[in-house]
């Protein structure tokens, strides 16, 4: 029953809900850790939100054709374990560097910058495995359709 509610336009939807989530929730403690004078972090969580989701879908599609060798190869939970957490680091990375702080720079896209950085952006690497999760659960596992961003 669970595995049907995740399929099709239900699932999909379920899936962007989650992604979209928790990425908005991350952003938002971004915000707030980055730069604490910030009064609402709604919107500027909800845009960031907004666009690790479509990052998340640009990214997903310039790899695709290393996921189908992963698919080929029988090696998809290496390339999920690995590659994909290189892409998401640089993906939150972006993110990063939207966020008014006095670390800028190249330095904070390729490590984050600083120590805090480096914890968010790993943060962030959780809450975008977290959010498939449910869908790996319930497809027993790799390989699953969805181009995970």
């Amino acid at each position: 029953m669970v595995t049907a509610v995740l399929e099709g336009f239900p699932g999909l939807a379920i899936y962007l809900f989650l992604k979209l989530a928790g990425y908005t929730a991350w952003s938002a403690l971004a915000l707030r850790w980055f730069d604490p004078q910030l009064r609402n972090v709604v919107p500027g969580a909800l845009g960031r939100g907004l666009m690790r989701l479509v990052l998340g879908w640009v990214t997903g599609i310039l790899v695709a054709p290393l996921a189908l060798v992963a698919v080929g190869t029988n090696k998809i939970p290496l390339f999920y374990f690995t590659l994909l957490v290189v892409v998401r680091w640089f993906e939150w990375g972006v993110i990063q560097c939207t966020i008014k702080s006095p670390e800028s720079g190249l330095s904070t896209f390729l490590g984050g910058a600083s120590w805090r950085g480096r914890v968010w952006r790993i943060g962030g690497i959780a809450v975008s495995y977290l959010a498939d999760a449910p869908f790996l659960i319930a497809a027993g596992g790799f390989p699953h359709g969805r181009i995970f961003c």
